[in-house]
């Protein structure tokens, strides 16, 4: 194939593609981390929460040990869902709605209503189906298909970065949101991962940190740093941001004014700030609706100012995010534009460019300017990572 027909970065055919997106389920999503929650979601033996995506249904939930488990949350007669909502308390055990056949919070099968009535039943034999997980630095992560690098080792670079915040002592801040966008996944980072559109596109964010904002690669991860100017802003909530932000303790000075964000390849956005934190990941459907979660946590703090300031980084940031979904909708009605052209990148946006080429490396095909046959993308993919000289 002539290398004209190649580009470095994704071509338009990966965001609509039914088979593209399979393969970045099975080859971005499943074999990497994803989050589920925080240490402080569970207080007692018996709390759980749930993570449903890509087909699989997960709990996690705290044993009597206080050990925190995963399973898949799926009964092992006939499929019923254990756990149901979000999140809840099991009592002592976990009893599936449909049959009632109860397992310990450790997963091993505990009661089966009417046993006699089963051929060659040994409960010993039967249990939940585990799901690796790992819990870094109060984070709660499951992987779905294992094998790959440890969670601890994946994150032992920003590990430094993290500590002075005190992640583990957080506390669920405000409620959790979910969205549904109809967008594909990868626009939204695409957005995510620039901020050469910051000074135009987010006002606010301008007037916050524009000054020295920057996006840097820092051992593998995309991050992006700004600091609090001491400019009074035009913005209300920004220059009473400005205004109301006390000093913390824990923090050392370099931080008590920065905005500090980073990404956990392929979809979650942790930031962090003096005041709180957030965390935002995208978990895509299908090639054009995306469920996008964000949740905030904060150390506990009963001063007003502090509340203020909360308050007011709340509004900051769901007027950027309202700004981004303007741009994302542009973004992608863009691609389907017979006026589309490859993308002319500045090098403020090699954000974009360096996460292209992380999705590319393990999907190959995504390197092609023009979608094989859709039936026939898969078989490329592997030809591609088999470094099949004939593509």
């Amino acid at each position: 194939m002539p290398q004209s027909e190649y580009s470095d970065l994704l071509s338009p055919w990966t965001y609509s593609s039914t088979e593209f997106f399979k393969l970045e389920v099975e080859h971005l999503f499943k074999p990497n981390w994803q989050l589920v929650g925080h240490i402080s979601d569970f207080s007692k033996p018996g709390d759980y929460l749930t993570f449903d995506a890509f087909d699989e249904q997960v709990l996690v939930i705290q044993d009597e040990a206080g050990q925190l488990n995963a399973f898949h949350n799926v009964c092992q007669h006939r499929g019923g869902r254990l756990a149901s909502g979000q999140s809840g308390h099991c009592r002592r055990a976990m009893i599936c709605p449909f049959h009632g056949w109860s397992y310990t919070l450790d997963g091993r099968l505990k009661g089966v209503p009417a046993a006699s009535t089963f051929t060659n039943l040994d409960k010993s034999t039967i249990a939940l189906k585990q799901v690796e997980h790992e819990i870094w630095m109060g984070f709660v992560f499951i992987r779905l298909r294992g094998g790959g690098p440890s969670l601890q080792s994946q994150l032992a670079p920003l590990q430094a970065s993290v500590e002075p915040y005190l992640p583990e002592q957080l506390q669920p801040f405000y409620a959790a949101t979910e969205e549904r966008k109809p967008f594909n996944w990868k626009t939204i980072h695409d957005i995510d991962n620039e901020g050469y559109h910051v000074p135009v596109g987010h006002p606010s964010l301008q007037q916050l940190y524009g000054h020295d904002y920057r996006d840097t690669m820092q051992d593998g991860f995309m991050v992006s740093t700004g600091t609090v100017s001491d400019k009074p802003a035009k913005a209300w909530s920004v220059r009473h941001y400005q205004r109301l932000l006390p000093d913390f303790d824990h923090l050392p000075p370099e931080r008590q004014k920065l905005w500090f964000y980073f990404q956990l390849f392929p979809n979650l956005i942790f930031g962090f700030y003096p005041d709180m934190m957030e965390i935002y990941m995208t978990l895509p459907e299908s090639p054009d609706s995306t469920r996008y979660l964000s949740r905030t946590f904060a150390l506990p703090d009963d001063r007003r100012e502090t509340r203020a300031a909360r308050y007011l980084n709340v509004r900051i940031n769901s007027e950027t995010a309202e700004e981004d979904d303007n741009f994302v909708g542009q973004l992608q009605n863009a691609m389907k534009s017979s006026a589309w052209s490859p993308p002319r990148l500045s090098s403020l946006e090699e954000g974009v460019r360096i996460y292209h080429h992380q999705i590319q490396a393990h999907l190959p095909v995504g390197r092609l300017r023009q979608s094989p046959p859709e039936h026939n993308i898969a078989v490329v993919n592997e030809k591609m990572l088999a470094g099949n000289p004939e593509l």
